[in-house]
């Protein structure tokens, strides 16, 4: 049995009875999407760039410094689906209004072997979608900081092969869109 050090809306602190400590967020699961477009022969990607704050190189008096590249994420609510978690994050981050014939794959992927979130990946089809005319984001820190870039496909390779720190969802989707997009699209041609 796990004794609660610490409990508020967003996060609990546990110790176990051989003294492992462990965080519990409120919202235990949660969506990435890849959003993509076909653009002539090739690929755009749809990055989310945003403070990982946990990083003590992250810092600077005036907030972060630093933005890393991510898919769309979000925590599910309570009863909420993956599917419709996905759609409402992607509005809410992006503006784009997708729908559920916009999801083209999913798979889910274990946080780590320290907790028990799963993260369910999503790639995305906006090639055909329209953007909304709202305001981006919930008004937390993180997403006032934080931004969308559109990247070649031959950019986000470079940026997984390449640099030292990336949401690990991003790889995750990425493999998701080569398997179940790029590659099959490869072999029809």
């Amino acid at each position: 049995m796990s004794k609660v050090l610490y409990k508020n809306y967003h996060l609990s602190l546990y110790k176990t009875e051989r003294g492992f400590i462990y965080a519990q967020r409120r919202n235990v699961n949660s969506t990435a999407s890849l959003l993509f477009k076909k653009v002539k022969n090739d690929y755009k990607f749809l990055l989310r760039y945003q403070p990982l704050p946990e990083l003590k190189i992250n810092k600077n008096k005036s907030g972060w410094k630093t933005l890393f590249p991510c898919c769309v994420t979000g925590s599910l609510e309570k009863n909420e689906t993956p599917i419709i978690n996905c759609i409402k994050e992607i509005k809410e981050e992006t503006g784009f209004n997708i729908t559920k014939s916009n999801i083209k794959a999913s798979n889910i992927a274990v946080a780590s072997t320290q907790s028990n979130e799963c993260v369910y990946n999503f790639i995305v089809d906006i090639s055909n979608c329209r953007k909304s005319n709202q305001q981006l984001g919930d008004g937390s820190i993180f997403e006032n900081v934080s931004k969308n870039i559109w990247v070649s496909h031959k950019e986000l390779k470079s940026i997984l092969l390449k640099n030292k720190i990336y949401l690990s969802s991003l790889a995750s989707a990425y493999l998701l869109f080569l398997d179940k997009i790029y590659l099959k699209e490869k072999t029809n041609d």
